[in-house]
């Protein structure tokens, strides 16, 4: 098998020419493995190590398979894999992490052949697992480990984390603490996370404690992600706190407070950071200017958000993206400004999607415009024809305004072709539980509990 892999005719590249490979050390195949820029250059070092003699020889297999795997040519890694007589725990972890790209029962058949306790390779297999989706075999491997490292519960809250399961997420935390494990950084941010999803303000303060308790360095991700949870959560000011006390920031962390802010209401707090990051030093990027507009728009500052998408283009040469056009729709048509919202959709140099029309539709609903609303309509029923939500906020523009024929039209027609709908959802946390609620939801076990709670805060 290993002599198929020669290919005498491909071209020979002059960095991979030794005159002699079989006499060379293994750190120099290692080194030409890292020159090597393309697939072509790879296989042709390949053929060498074969015919030297030294592909079986730790680490050069391991180091060919992982040369392999990051051009994503699995089947050739898998190759070199099956023709090593004894692989090491590298070779394995390097196999499995690729085939987790591919196929995960041929990971799992990889991973058998390993008779050792081999920690590091079934955290790859739960990573692997996690990534495309197979929550229930991730958790069917952790539960059977009898040993668990803390990459390992850094996977399985990382895990959940990306797959939404955010609950799940802060109850494996909880788990890892009991078990005396410390968390990482990884394991920290994907649990903030978590909290910022849920709007789990206990349990994030709880997450900042614990932080300090276990006296970790506090990085500009993990910051970062602080500052987003506290926002999030609700408490703004301890979000700016955090923002403060940090050393140093990056594009990102100054977005996030911005954001932050924009979604407090705080629209003139946002303007003062946006000066002082530029003055700090830092320029802003396509994020940050999304997170502008946006202040703009719920603080009802249409000149100053003109000024701002100018600015972005012409002083920083940011060319406006999708988000960047779709702030603008919403704070024109917050504004009522509803005519040169469309005029600027239709001055887009690409071809405007759901989003931007969604905007526009929304506006023209709240403001009654129904023939601009209807050329809305059309545009996104054409981009989304079995979106449900569409059809909604289409049925709720005629109903306000009352055209009730086309209203129960539109009813019907999302009855009868059985469409989605998003319901709106909120999260409560009550005695560090966090209780879902639907819009309309009165069956919750604790419900008529938490709504006296809440006349009691209001």
């Amino acid at each position: 098998m290993a002599s198929s892999l020669v290919h005498p005719s491909l071209p020979k590249h002059k960095n991979l020419q030794p005159p002699s490979l079989r006499t060379t050390r293994i750190p120099t195949a290692i080194i030409l493995l890292q020159k090597c820029h393309n697939f072509q250059e790879i296989r042709q070092l390949h053929a060498q190590l074969v015919v030297s003699g030294l592909l079986d020889r730790p680490p050069n297999a391991g180091k060919l398979i992982e040369s392999y795997v990051s051009m994503y040519q699995i089947y050739d890694a898998l190759s070199v894999f099956n023709s090593i007589s004894s692989p090491d725990v590298f070779t394995y972890n390097t196999m499995i992490r690729g085939l987790t790209v591919g196929s995960m029962n041929s990971a799992e058949s990889v991973l058998a052949e390993f008779s050792e306790e081999n920690v590091v390779a079934k955290n790859s297999m739960i990573s692997g697992y996690m990534s495309q989706g197979h929550v229930g075999n991730a958790k069917a491997m952790f539960d059977g480990m009898s040993s668990k490292d803390t990459a390992t519960w850094s996977a399985m809250v990382t895990g959940y984390a990306k797959n939404g399961m955010h609950s799940e997420a802060l109850f494996t935390l909880q788990e890892m603490t009991v078990s005396k494990v410390i968390a990482n950084e990884s394991t920290l941010v994907s649990a903030l996370s978590a909290c910022s999803h849920l709007g789990a303000l206990d349990q994030g303060r709880w997450m900042h404690a614990y932080i300090d308790k276990i006296g970790i360095k506090v990085s500009v991700t993990l910051g970062t992600a602080l500052v987003d949870m506290y926002a999030k959560c609700g408490s703004i000011d301890c979000s700016y706190e955090v923002f403060r006390s940090m050393p140093r920031k990056d594009v990102v962390t100054w977005g996030v407070i911005m954001a932050g802010f924009a979604v407090h209401g705080r629209t003139e707090k946002c303007f003062e950071l946006f000066g002082e990051m530029i003055d700090n030093g830092t320029p802003p990027n396509e994020i940050i200017f999304v997170a502008m507009l946006s202040a703009c728009s719920h603080g009802g500052y249409v000149e100053l958000g003109h000024s701002l998408f100018n600015q972005m283009i012409h002083d920083f040469g940011i060319r406006p993206s999708v988000e960047h056009y779709g702030c603008m729709v919403d704070l024109l048509g917050r504004a009522r400004q509803l005519a040169e919202a469309e005029e600027l959709i239709a001055s887009m140099s690409e071809e405007p999607n759901s989003t931007i029309w969604g905007a526009l539709l929304s506006a023209c609903r709240i403001h009654g415009d129904v023939q601009r609303g209807r050329r809305a309509f059309r545009q996104l029923i054409e981009l989304e024809p079995m979106s449900g939500d569409r059809y909604k906020l289409a049925g709720q523009m005629f109903a306000d305004v009352g055209e009730r024929e086309d209203a129960v039209n539109i009813r019907k027609f999302i009855k009868e072709r059985n469409l989605d709908t998003t319901c709106g959802s909120s999260f409560i946390e009550v005695d560090g539980v966090i209780h879902e609620f639907m819009v309309g939801d009165n069956d919750h076990s604790r419900a008529q509990e938490i709504y006296g709670m809440l006349e009691g805060i209001h």
